[in-house]
């Protein structure tokens, strides 16, 4: 996990001291820009949309509180990680993975971890960030067609 989530990881710690920095690291519209662009050079691939939009409701009334709870509850999933990763080495699915190489918060290095717990899992770095849609829609469905039809769907 990238280092966006040192500060996400202190709110888990302690909720009250750090939701104020969670709220910059989160909510913000430069952090709502950078979920979509991550470290992607061509920004101009994105349309501002994607952000404005997704800031508007993140900012409306109640909205923000709502998000913090259900990311503060996000930790349970992350500690959850490793039970899942066992699980998958256990049952041998058939499995894609596409990830955005810009993406800030999921690094490309994590993919080995899907290969190893899946020997086998198809892998795409798209050119995209962590909503990797935003910018490689075409690419990703091509892949997942070509997956499916691989594996007789």
């Amino acid at each position: 996990m990238g280092p966006l989530w040192d500060a996400r990881r202190a709110f888990w710690a302690d909720r009250a001291t750090h939701e104020a920095q969670l709220r910059a690291n989160f909510l913000s519209l430069e952090a709502t820009r950078q979920r979509h662009v991550g470290s992607d050079p061509n920004t101009d691939r994105y349309d501002p949309d994607l952000w404005t939009d997704e800031y508007q409701f993140l900012t409306g009334q109640a909205q923000g509180n709502i998000q913090l709870d259900l990311f503060y509850d996000y930790r349970t999933n992350v500690a959850s990680y490793g039970t899942w990763d066992a699980w998958l080495r256990d049952h041998h699915l058939r499995t894609l993975v596409l990830w955005g190489k810009y993406d800030p918060s999921f690094l490309i290095a994590e993919t080995t971890a899907d290969q190893r717990d899946v020997p086998g899992a198809e892998v795409h770095i798209v050119d995209g960030g962590h909503f990797a849609l935003d910018t490689a829609a075409p690419e990703m469905a091509q892949d997942i067609r070509n997956f499916l039809s691989q594996h007789g769907h």
